[in-house]
């Protein structure tokens, strides 16, 4: 679809590098075995595009590698802050919704596959079985899930402090976000990580692993491990009140330089320079 796209197409051609073919293992059902089709794959499509962007300096490398040609430009992510910092106003309100109370409640953003980390989520909620864990996410490819019988079974047999959402609506994720305590997310792979920056934007502490991606826009903002007990001790850290303030506090002035100001500045400065890479493909050769 997309190559036809492109194809068809005779204005400017954007296309937003969040897939590459290192995300689509542990995602889609056989991509580990057919990885050299994957990369020819996407570095057809991407060199199709007068612009590539790229959001994460992380995913550039990655693009140069399987061969793209096309310009590439390096635009992080960013988001509509508003409607999050909305929501976080009415924190007590959504965690009397939610039946909360006092609980302090671990919270992960994505879909279900093993390369999200959901394995390690679940493995550090049955060890703290005195916190609240929330999944906020699905299987939105369905049965063409990798392992998706063996994360279904996951699921349906977790701790009863996990709890598993399946895919909601934007703004019931917000929602999740501002009631929530902790942001976890043991991912194995990200091109960028927006559910981070979307945590961080409502204030939230990070604890991730330690990828590429986050340190080259959250720095020193979060707090990272490898295995599940480095995990857990992460959890139990966060349980001192002042501790998630410090941590809430680093993560929300990180994500304050991804807002709506940055996000319109960037897309116009894409199209600007796609539309100007485009004309310039179609001029006719002087000879």
């Amino acid at each position: 679809m997309a190559v036809l796209r492109m194809l068809a197409h005779r204005g400017p051609r954007l296309i937003t590098a969040h897939v590459t073919p290192a995300s689509l293992i542990g995602n889609i059902r056989g991509a580990d075995l057919f990885p050299g089709f994957a990369r020819w794959y996407m570095k057809v499509v991407y060199n199709l595009a007068d612009l590539v962007l790229s959001v994460s300096q992380a995913t550039t490398a990655e693009l140069e590698e399987i061969g793209v040609r096309s310009r590439i430009l390096l635009t992080v992510n960013a988001i509509d802050e508003r409607r999050i910092h909305l929501l976080s106003r009415q924190r007590k309100s959504l965690r009397q919704r939610f039946g909360w109370d006092d609980e302090l409640v671990i919270l992960g953003v994505g879909q279900i596959q093993a390369r999200k980390g959901v394995e390690e989520f679940v493995a550090c909620a049955g060890m703290l079985p005195h916190l609240r864990f929330v999944w906020v996410g699905g299987m939105p490819f369905g049965v063409l899930s990798d392992r998706r019988n063996e994360l279904v079974r996951l699921c349906e047999t977790a701790p009863e402090n996990v709890r598993f959402t399946g895919l909601l609506p934007r703004d019931k994720v917000f929602e999740y976000y501002a009631a929530s305590d902790v942001f976890f997310l043991p991912s194995k792979h990200e091109t960028f990580g927006l559910a981070t920056l979307e945590a961080a934007t409502a204030d939230l502490p990070l604890i991730l692993s330690d990828l590429d991606c986050y340190q080259n826009w959250l720095q020193d903002a979060y707090v990272h491990g490898e295995t599940v007990t480095d995990y857990v001790e992460a959890i139990r850290s966060m349980e001192n009140a002042e501790w998630r303030a410090k941590w809430g506090e680093q993560a929300s002035e990180v994500a304050a330089r991804y807002g709506t100001r940055m996000l319109t500045h960037g897309l116009r400065e894409a199209y600007s320079l796609a539309v100007r890479r485009s004309s310039s493909s179609q001029e006719p050769q002087r000879l």
